[in-house]
């Protein structure tokens, strides 16, 4: 699903299910002061958390900031993109040298001028609004009633009781902060305690912004404006629409995106004089607003659209990227940013804007490790990637099909297979097509156990032979799509595929491989240590394995699509599983690492989510890609 869809279901079930917030919440104190706890409560001095009562104070450590080799935990490792590649949903800046960008669950990602850091942003929620006061006070707020504050050492956890989607936050100070989001979530942290309004209806807030600390404006999805004037929250002119995305002000006048759903178009509008005014429209899907003046405003969205609106005139600007924008911010002081999916970072300069992640960025396929020095990936759009020299390059693969799977004998002679029964050779420093059927069959995995004896199979059961001299088609006994093939040697090779399909070839011809359990399930990969030693992976969590007379099926370990197999030894497994979640009646993407020693099988998550569907080595550890370019080392 487009994750800009994703967002929308996000707000869309949140205006139906969102709870109207009780009267009461946990106060908390932010000082190194004892925090001052409502009645019934119990303050932990040293966390300064407020706990119910029959609860245990506990000491709770932050994590420090995440290694410049942007390594995750003491196991999961960034190699490509700097400095990730997942989703953001806010950035905020106070200097062009100090900006944060949140969105994925755990993390928060900071600009120095000159490095990318990543820190843990002590939540495990999606983070979906960014506000800050000055370099030490920036908060973030998200799903489930997520507030988390950076005190400009470490990113904390804040408790107000609220479960709410959380959409957006405003402060003037660290002793002025609101927070908004669905089901009347409307709350005010005066540096000691958080306060709810009396008489706070129960509106779906999307936006909140301020110019002074009794001059503070909140709009709802449905267009109603209120004004806070120090004392009370008082009506304001509003206007109908059927979703306010996002609210911005600059120089005491507000702007405003707005969707009306029917007529399928986005409005930009400014509050001036007491009315509101739409600037401009157009049939384009927009996501959020940033307004630099009283006169010029930036709205993102999207495919990389960009609009600057500037008195009476508007220009769209297509970047010419997949990835979706999901928000623009922009001050004098700190210039205009934009994030989105895939890492994707953005920095208005004086050529334009410019991208601050580096590395591929298509979605990774497949890989290869050639020896501990050198590995291959490949992916969409053709992207062939060489790991040398401890990074990751792109090379020009010479073709912009899907590139599903990559082998090779040596650095010098690399084989890459995919869409349009395409196969293109590299010899490490350049690669071009050596084969290539426009309207034929797909090929998906390959496989060789030397430079002259070389498989790659694919739909249709599409089966073909590299002898060191050329690629000529094999007679199949299948017209299933084929998924992987691997083998031990030229006499013991295997293939799987769709609908439960086993194959063998045995030196002389390939052969359908009956399994004395029968399933209908895909198998995805195949991997082993020896002829008597072969494992198969596939859909619904089913493991087979053979130990040389018989194929036993395994009780699944797992319940996703276990997409990968690798390892070292018969005592040393790794299988990839993905899959989701319904959480909340929304999806949510997971991915495990299991490893087998050769007794049980253990899994670990891959931290803060996305999908990946590619499994190979790193030495004796494996590697994994997936989306937005995304490969990660694991250590165990």
């Amino acid at each position: 699903m487009n994750p800009a869809w994703i967002a929308r279901l996000e707000v869309s079930l949140a205006m139906l299910a969102g709870l109207i917030l009780g009267a009461c919440v946990a106060p908390l104190s932010l000082d190194d002061r004892a925090c001052p706890c409502g009645e019934g409560w119990t303050c932990c001095e040293a966390t300064q958390m407020c706990i119910q009562p029959g609860a245990t104070c506990q000491q709770v450590q932050q994590p420090p900031a995440l290694s410049p080799t942007r390594c995750l935990d003491d196991h999961w490792c960034w190699e490509n993109p700097t400095p990730h590649a997942h989703y953001y949903r806010a950035v905020w800046a106070s200097g062009p040298d100090d900006v944060w960008a949140v969105g994925a669950p755990g993390m928060a990602t900071h600009w120095d001028g000159l490095n990318w850091k990543i820190h843990r942003s002590a939540t495990d929620q999606s983070l979906l609004a960014l506000f800050g006061t000055g370099p030490e006070d920036v908060w973030a707020v998200g799903r489930e009633g997520a507030v988390v504050r950076w005190n400009g050492k470490a990113w904390q956890a804040v408790g107000t009781g609220l479960t709410q989607l959380l959409l957006s936050v405003w402060g003037s100070s660290p002793a002025d902060i609101w927070v908004v989001g669905s089901g009347g979530a409307l709350l005010h942290w005066n540096g000691a305690d958080w306060s709810r309004p009396p008489d706070t209806l129960p509106h779906y807030y999307t936006g909140i912004w301020g110019f002074a600390p009794d001059d503070v404006w909140v709009i709802s999805a449905e267009g109603n404006v209120w004004r806070w004037n120090g004392q009370a929250w008082v009506g304001e002119p509003g206007f109908a629409s059927d979703r306010v995305w996002s609210l911005s002000g600059a120089e005491g006048v507000l702007w405003a995106l707005d969707e009306k759903v029917e007529e399928g178009i986005w409005r930009v509008l400014r509050f001036e004089g007491g009315q509101w005014h739409v600037v401009h429209e157009e049939h384009r899907q927009f996501t959020s607003i940033a307004a630099m003046s009283a006169q010029e405003a930036w709205v993102a969205g999207p495919g990389g659209a960009v609009l600057r609106i500037d008195g009476g005139n508007a220009m769209l600007s297509l970047l010419g990227m997949k990835e979706n924008l999901a928000h623009v911010w922009g001050s004098r002081e700190a210039g205009l940013w934009m994030v989105g999916d895939s890492g994707q970072i953005l920095r208005k300069t004086d050529a334009g804007w410019v991208s601050l992640r580096e590395g591929a960025s298509k979605p990774v396929l497949g890989g290869h490790e050639v020896s501990a020095a050198e590995a291959w990936a490949c992916g969409e759009d053709g992207m062939l990637l060489r790991w040398s020299e401890g990074q990751w390059s792109v090379l020009f693969s010479g073709t912009p099909v899907a590139l599903h799977s990559v082998w090779g004998a040596s650095p010098g002679d690399i084989w890459a297979v995919g869409a349009g029964e395409t196969i293109v050779h590299s010899d490490g420093t350049s690669a071009r097509i050596w084969w290539q059927i426009p309207e034929g069959a797909t090929l998906r995995g390959i496989w060789g156990s030397g430079p002259a004896d070389i498989w790659a199979v694919g739909d249709n059961g599409r089966i073909l032979h590299h002898d060191g001299e050329s690629w000529g088609v094999h007679e199949s006994p299948t017209t299933v799509t084929l998924n992987q093939v691997w083998g031990t040697d030229a006499r013991n090779v295997w293939a799987v595929g769709e609908l439960g399909t086993l194959l063998r070839y045995d030196g002389k011809a390939w052969a359908v491989v009956p399994l004395e359990k029968p399933t209908r399930q895909a198998f995805r990969d195949v991997w082993g240590t020896g002829p008597d030693d072969v494992w198969v992976v596939g859909a619904q969590g089913h493991v087979r394995h053979y130990d040389g007379q018989r194929w036993e099926t395994w009780v699944p370990f797992a319940k996703g699509e276990l997409t990968g197999i690798w390892g070292t030894g018969p005592s040393d497994i790794y299988v990839l599983e993905s899959g989701q979640d319904i959480i909340q009646d929304l999806p949510k993407e997971f991915t495990n690492l299991y490893h087998y020693d050769g007794k049980t099988w253990k899994g670990a998550a891959v931290p803060y989510g996305g999908h990946f569907n590619a499994l190979w080595g790193a030495g004796r550890e494996p590697r994994i890609g997936g989306a937005g370019g995304s490969i990660l080392h694991y250590q165990p």
